[in-house]
This record gives C-alpha cells, structure tokens and sequence, in this order.
C-alpha cells in the first residue's frame, strides 16, 4: 500500500515516522517547502519518532519515510491514501497541487480538517473530482506531538483513545477499505471512527472554541506590561476560562440540536459537549476528571505547553499571529458563527470572544453581529462559498419546515 503523507509540520513528523514502521506501508511524505532539508537531516542523522506512554517504556521508532519530496507528480501517482496533515490555511495549496495527480478510487484525508474543508475541497477539486475520490474529514489529529529537530526527532507526547470523523463518498469504490486502512496506518491505540455528517464534524473543530476561550480569558484584562516568563496555556487555565469554554461548546450543542430539528435524517451524533470530548480523546492522561478545568489542568498530553509569546526587550508579551489565532479562528470559530448565522442560533458568548480575536488579528469578520465583515471571504464560512440557505447546506436532505 502506498501513502502519501502530505505536509511538513509536528504531525506529518509524527505519522511519517509511525507508518513507516509498517513493512507493508510504502510512505512518500509530499512537502511543498523543506524537502531538500528534511533528506538532509535524514541522510546525517537517521529519523526518530519517540512516543510517551503514561507508566509505561517510552516507543522509539527510527523508521523513516521511503521518499520526501515536493513534486507532486513523484508523490501522488498510485497513491491509495493521500492525507494531509497540515494547518488549515495550508489545504488549498495542497489541494491545488495534487489535483492534476488523483486518480479513481483514491482515498482523500483532512486530518484534521477544520471547519469548512469539505466545502473548500468541494470548490478546489470540483465534482469531476470528488465524484471518483473518497473524502474523510476527521476532528483531530490522533496525537499532542511536536518534533524537536527537523526531519530527525519527533516526540509524541500523547495519544488521544479515540478520534471521529465523517465520509464525502464518491462514486467510485475506494482502492482500500478506507477505516480498517487508516487505523493500520495511525495505530490501534487510537480507535478511528467514522459517523455523521461533515458538519457535525466542522462543529468540533474544538480547537477553535478553545485556544480561542483560554486566549481570551488571559489576555483580555492585560496591562502590556511584559512577562518575565510564558505562562503555562492548558494546565494555567482559570475556572472563568473554563465557564467560558464550557459556553461556548453549550453554543456549538444549541446549533447541533437546531439542524437535527430541521433536518432530523441528518446524524449530528459526533456533536458533543467538550468535557465529554476530552474524557472520550484522553481517557488515560486525564487525572482528574471532575471539572472542565481540572480536565484540562491535569492531562499530561499537555504537560508544559505554554501561552505563544514574543521576546521583547522589556521580557515576553502575547503573540497573537500563531495557528491559536490565524487558523483557529478564520477556519474554526468563524465557520462555526456562519453556521449558526444560516440557523439563527444566537451565540453570545462565541460572538465576544470573535470580536475580541479578530480586533488582535486585525481583520473584520462580524460586524453589528453578522458575518458581514470585508474579510469573511478569506475564511470557509459557507457565506464564503455563496451558501445563504440551509438546504444548501444539506442537500439531498428534506427540510422541516419551522
């Protein structure tokens, strides 16, 4: 079987180097930028992915991937599985660049998607496309992984139990039985499951509600006075910050609920409430479950990840360029407010929080509470797309009316 791992980041690291432990798995990683540097550092130092295990030996795998490149035509011809593990912002130019390439029966992966993908991927590879590639959007990514040297280490240093996704079919039989496949290549400590509409699986992008929630709750009150060192991003959340998530994950449920009552053929069922969702994802690194916030202060999957900062001369202050703001924002908690928008579901909480992230991004997507801003068009918001009906949204699907 061959897989083509797309991307260059932490977690095309990570499943470069977990696939290639399988003898029977030919993996190409396709990378548009650092090809060249990752052989290099292959070629003198080997390639290492070391997996954390909570009580038990660390894995150290120093497999590594048969080809890297950034030609698209020696990655994807004869591809089976093509998956793209990559920021958001990144998924049309991989999109673009492997679409003269996908041949009938390949199977397509956002992992993860983030809102809206179907819809881009829908725009990007077009009908003639989709029709004849089976596309898979999933939640997440199975792992909290982060390399430490480019093209050599890698760490992961958590592994989610369980990951969700949902199905675009095509009209064409996939090469490979699509789930038991994907679940050979990320391992059986992660249990792949496949339910639901896309749109449900774009309602938990749940990064966009929580790096958004913790982002907000932190530095909303700050003086500007610099930091002398970086706090501490899940395990430093606040109780007022978890109140806060907490609502804004009710606000994503009341939406949920809203397109099962108008279109009840349609399974919403991945939609749940995040407390669940981290207590489904991280069953053994969470110590205590009780709350929302010790959920979060206790998962030693994020043991020592801080707040994104920038070095001043006066000491550190917030960054808010990283993929916390720049993807989960205009490809998570603005798809989701247009959602919403298309359902008229109010969402208040959901609504301070975006107005306050996108003044520090300096664009202009909600204004007067709409999604009306000059920037809306750089996001995947369904406006974005010409979507102004919900039946455009779901069709196929009948329509109850209200």
């Amino acid at each position: 079987m061959k897989l083509v791992v797309c991307g260059g980041g932490n977690g095309a690291h990570a499943l470069a180097g977990v696939a290639s432990a399988d003898p029977n798995i030919n993996v190409c990683v396709f990378t548009l930028s650092n090809a060249d540097r990752w052989n290099e550092s292959m070629r003198k130092h080997g390639f290492e992915v070391a997996i954390y295990r909570r009580g038990k030996d660390t894995i150290h795998m120093t497999s590594k991937p048969d080809l890297v490149t950034k030609d698209p035509q020696q990655a994807i011809p004869g591809s089976d599985v093509i998956i793209l593990i990559m920021p958001a912002f990144a998924h049309a130019q991989y999109l673009c660049a492997i679409k003269p390439y996908i041949e009938p029966g390949m199977v397509l992966v956002a992992l993860p998607s983030q809102g809206g993908f179907e819809l881009e991927a829908m725009q990007i590879l077009g009908k003639e496309i989709t029709n004849i590639c089976t596309i898979i959007c999933f939640e997440s990514i199975p792992w909290a992984c982060r390399y430490w040297e480019y093209g050599v280490f890698c760490e992961i240093l958590g592994i989610k139990k369980s990951l969700e996704g949902a199905f675009h079919r095509s009209k064409v039989a996939p090469k490979v039985d699509p789930i038991p496949t994907l679940q050979l290549i990320v391992g059986e400590e992660t249990v792949l499951k496949v339910k639901g509409h896309t749109v449900g699986n774009t309602l938990m992008s749940v990064n966009a509600y929580i790096h958004s929630a913790i982002l907000y709750d932190r530095w909303v009150d700050w003086d500007g006075k610099p930091l002398q060192e970086a706090p501490l991003f899940y395990q430093g959340i606040s109780k007022r910050a978890a109140d806060l998530l907490d609502d804004m994950s009710n606000e994503v449920l009341a939406i949920a609920k809203e397109i099962t009552r108008r279109f009840p053929e349609v399974d919403m069922s991945q939609a749940i409430h995040i407390h669940d969702w981290y207590l489904r994802c991280y069953p053994d690194d969470i110590t205590d479950k009780s709350t929302l916030k010790t959920t979060l202060q206790t998962n030693v999957a994020y043991r020592g990840l801080m707040h994104p900062m920038t070095k001043t001369e006066g000491g550190l202050v917030p960054t808010f360029k990283s993929r916390y703001s720049t993807e989960d924002i205009p490809y998570g908690l603005v798809v989701i407010k247009g959602i919403a928008e298309l359902f008229g579901v109010p969402t208040p909480q959901s609504d301070k929080v975006l107005l306050w992230m996108q003044e520090k991004l300096g664009k202009e997507y909600l204004v007067d509470g709409k999604l009306q801003g000059h920037d809306v068009m750089e996001t995947r918001a369904p406006q974005k797309y010409g979507i102004s009906k919900i039946e455009e949204l779901f069709p196929g699907y009948e329509l109850v009316l209200a």
